[in-house]
């Protein structure tokens, strides 16, 4: 499989003692299209690299490909000289905070687990992005019983 023969040279070149791909990120990279190809393969397998803890390639490690796929669908803003490309990603990234925190009653545990990022990076996006919510729901996500307290 060409996904093991870029897991060999990430790994060997990133020293991570990453040896097989998992079942399930097998099943996952298998049932994908690759609109991108090979080179879209190749960044997938490096990326998993780096975000891999384990020996083994796991599916969380992938990236969430029907996301992508949508997004790849998705009407595009119109790009007028008025916005800069870093405006625009902006927009977008605030717009999809803003819609996830909204869907998990601005839990912010939830929000970052459903993002696939850290409460913390979470928080920093928010900040960059002048995102406030109000201390009320700030606090029913802080101390929810299970759930982190830290920012």
């Amino acid at each position: 499989m060409l996904a093991e023969h870029f897991l060999r040279i990430f790994s060997l070149a990133m020293t991570k003692p990453i040896k097989k791909i998992s079942p399930e990120a097998q099943h996952r990279l298998m049932s994908h299209n690759w609109p991108g190809n090979v080179r879209e393969l190749r960044n997938v397998i490096e990326r998993a690299v780096i975000l891999e803890p384990t020996d083994e390639i796991q599916a969380r490690s992938l990236p969430d490909f029907h996301l992508e796929t949508r997004l790849r669908k998705g009407d595009l803003p119109e790009v007028s000289g008025n916005h800069s490309i870093d405006d625009l990603m902006g927009n977008f990234e605030r717009d999809l905070i803003l819609q996830t925190l909204d869907q998990n009653r601005y839990n912010l545990t939830k929000t970052a687990e459903q993002l696939k990022i850290s409460r913390h990076a979470l928080r920093y996006r928010m900040n960059r992005l002048n995102i406030h919510i109000g201390p009320e729901a700030e606090d029913e996500a802080n101390h929810s019983p299970g759930k982190e307290v830290s920012l």
